[in-house]
C-alpha cells in the first residue's frame, strides 16, 4: 500500500511547485512487499523503483518554498525555501511503524531569529521545545521527536535541517 500512496504524493509535489533552481525530493517506502522509492532531483529528472517496476520522468524544475510545507501545524520561517526533503517510512504491520521527514532549507533571516521563530509558533502547536545554541528539539504535541540545526549563510540569512519521527 506504500507505494500506492507515493507516486501521487511526489509527482503533486513537483507539479504544484514547477519553476525555479529545482528542489530535490526523496520518499522511500519498505513494507512486506518489498522496497519503494520516487527520488527527484534539481533538474526535474524523477525515478520510480518499486518492486516488479523502475522508470523515470523528466518534469520542469521545481521548487519548494515556505507556503508548500508544515510540520504539524508549523510552516517554515517566512520566505523560506526548501533544498532537499526527504521522507522514510517503514511499515512493519500494527503500531510499529517507523518513518522520518527531514528537510534542508534556506531562511531569509538570521538563525537565532529563525530558531526564535520555530521555538514561538512550535510552543503555540503543542510541541515540547528546548532550545540550543544553534537550533532546537523536543517533540511534536503527538510525540514524534524532532530536532532542528541553523547555521548562519551569509549578512542575515541561515540555512537549516529539520528532522521529524522516528
Amino acid at each position: 500500500m506504500s507505494r500506492l500512496v507515493l507516486l501521487p504524493l511526489t509527482l503533486s509535489l513537483a507539479l504544484a511547485a514547477c519553476g525555479g533552481s529545482g528542489t530535490t525530493i526523496s520518499i522511500n517506502a519498505k513494507d512486506d512487499e518489498g522496497n519503494s522509492s520516487i527520488s527527484t532531483d534539481a533538474n526535474g529528472s524523477v525515478q520510480i523503483k518499486a518492486p516488479g517496476f523502475a522508470g523515470s520522468i523528466r518534469l520542469p524544475k521545481f521548487h519548494i518554498n515556505a507556503e508548500d510545507f508544515e510540520v504539524n501545524g508549523v510552516k517554515l520561517y517566512p520566505g523560506s525555501t526548501i533544498d532537499d526533503f526527504r521522507a522514510d517510512a517503514e511499515d512493519k504491520g500494527g503500531n510499529d511503524d517507523k518513518g522520518q521527514v527531514s528537510i534542508k532549507f534556506r531562511s531569509p533571516a538570521g538563525a537565532t531569529t529563525v530558531r526564535d521563530w520555530f521555538r514561538d509558533n512550535m510552543t503555540k502547536q503543542g510541541f515540547k521545545v528546548e532550545t540550543r545554541a544553534n537550533g532546537l528539539s523536543g517533540t511534536t504535541e503527538d510525540g514524534q521527536p524532532f530536532t532542528l540545526q541553523l547555521d548562519a549563510d551569509g549578512a542575515s540569512k541561515s540555512k537549516g535541517r529539520m528532522e521529524v519521527g522516528k
